[in-house]
């Protein structure tokens, strides 16, 4: 693989190279997603029975990488911006692969269990979709920025049906073998990957969206540097309500989706009746439904007021917590409503993180924004799977925390409203 894209002196390439690099995207996070952030869910029951240990202890697991992830997110954006995402990709890659392959050999007590996990949190935070890659394809596309993202953040609908494959494998090799065999393959293949991301298009030779750059030294030129520039310094942004506003919806809808996807499996195995293979389709389903979202929200920021999208994705996913509860799910077509609805609203905040700062506070910062709000973002959906296995602990029964996920999810259909319109914050920043 080359250091570099093709310089326009070498003919202009026929594939625009931001788009290599949201391919790499996609597939990174392919393999995260079936080996940690989804597929290790189909780890949870297995490891419920090797250790005795109740369903909150486990869930516990889920809300220290979360709280790790939360913690560095802010540390990395700014480093980002400083030393640029690739070797924080190529690190993360190696980190998480050594502490899944700890995680299944060495894991003997709670302790180490918990402390392999945290290695894991360490690594995806570097690896992951949450910073590093949508702050490099941010800065690859303008116009296409939103389609560009969503495209780039649709790889757990790839890697979400590997749940169904780690089930089988986990019953025939056991999910200590499983779990070490992931870690090989992020090590080699994640880190491949890496070596595609580049910071900027301008050295070499393109601007945003694979525009030819202008001619050295001319008007155009300075005026392409200008944009490129264009934007609030991170101390001017937090001064911003639409900064706090756009932090709290983010942060509330992640509470919901990150507390169903770690229980989505066992609450329709356990709780609705369905087999393991069903439930774990049902995963599946979800994650591939949410590419809808994923895509189709991310472009509909480059064309609509985005506050109508925040509104939609709250109101969506609202629905969908309301619909498990008043509707008998005995069968998976009954389901489907609810993976509809829940796939599509929680898949269409994911490209909102890195597209919404950028869009409206500009890249001068961007590293620190979306670090800062991923990093938010992340701490407050600690409470999500926590909550739900306490719940579940408790009652035997998830229903009380879905009705309260329901509720939130409601409330926050009415922040993006209290937002400034998109032409207001471009012309305040420009």
């Amino acid at each position: 693989m080359t250091d570099a894209p093709s310089h326009p002196a070498a003919g202009r390439p026929r594939v625009f190279y931001g788009w290599w690099i949201v391919a790499a995207s996609v597939l990174t996070n392919a393999i995260l997603t079936g080996s940690v952030f989804v597929g290790f869910s189909a780890f949870i029951i297995p490891i419920e029975q090797t250790f005795g240990w109740g369903r909150s202890v486990i869930s516990a697991a889920f809300s220290l990488r979360q709280l790790e992830s939360g913690l560095a997110a802010p540390f990395l954006g700014f480093l980002v911006d400083r030393f640029g995402a690739r070797v924080f990709i190529i690190g993360g890659a190696v980190v998480t692969g050594l502490g899944l392959i700890a995680l299944g050999l060495l894991s003997t007590n709670i302790f180490t269990f918990y402390l392999f996990f945290i290695i894991v949190a360490v690594g995806t935070s570097g690896v992951s979709h949450s910073v590093t890659w949508p702050i490099v394809i941010a800065r690859w596309f303008r116009r296409n920025r939103g389609k560009a993202i969503g495209i780039a953040v649709i790889g757990p609908t790839i890697g979400g049906p590997l749940v169904i494959l780690n089930q089988a494998v986990e019953d025939q090799f056991g999910w200590r073998t499983v779990v070490a065999a992931y870690g090989v393959a992020v090590i080699v293949l994640v880190s491949l990957l890496g070596l595609v991301a580049r910071e900027r298009p301008e050295p070499y030779g393109l601007l945003p969206d694979g525009d030819p750059a202008p001619e050295a030294g001319g008007e155009a030129e300075r005026a392409a540097r200008a944009e490129q520039e264009r934007g609030l310094r991170f101390a001017e942004v937090v001064r911003l309500p639409a900064f706090w506003l756009l932090t709290l919806y983010l942060g509330g809808m992640f509470v919901g989706s990150s507390g169903l996807l770690t229980h989505e499996l066992p609450y329709f195995e356990q709780d609705k009746g369905f087999s393991t293979l069903a439930a774990s389709v049902m995963v599946a389903l979800t994650f591939g439904v949410s590419a809808i979202g994923r895509i189709g929200g991310g472009s509909l920021l480059d064309r609509v007021d985005y506050r109508v999208v925040m509104a939609g994705a709250a109101l969506a996913m609202a629905a969908s917590f309301a619909y498990l509860q008043v509707v008998e799910i005995d069968s998976w077509p009954m389901a489907l409503p609810f993976v509809v609805l829940f796939g599509v609203a929680f898949g269409s905040n994911i490209p909102m993180r890195a597209t919404l700062p950028s869009l409206l506070f500009g890249n001068r910062s961007l590293g620190a924004l979306v670090g800062v709000i991923n990093g938010a973002t992340v701490m407050a959906g600690l409470a999500g799977p926590l909550m739900l296995g306490v719940v579940f602990d408790l009652q035997g029964s998830y229903s009380l925390g879905l009705w309260v996920m329901a509720a939130l999810s409601l409330a926050l259909a009415a922040p993006a409203f209290f937002m400034r319109p998109r032409a207001e914050m471009e012309r305040a920043r420009g």
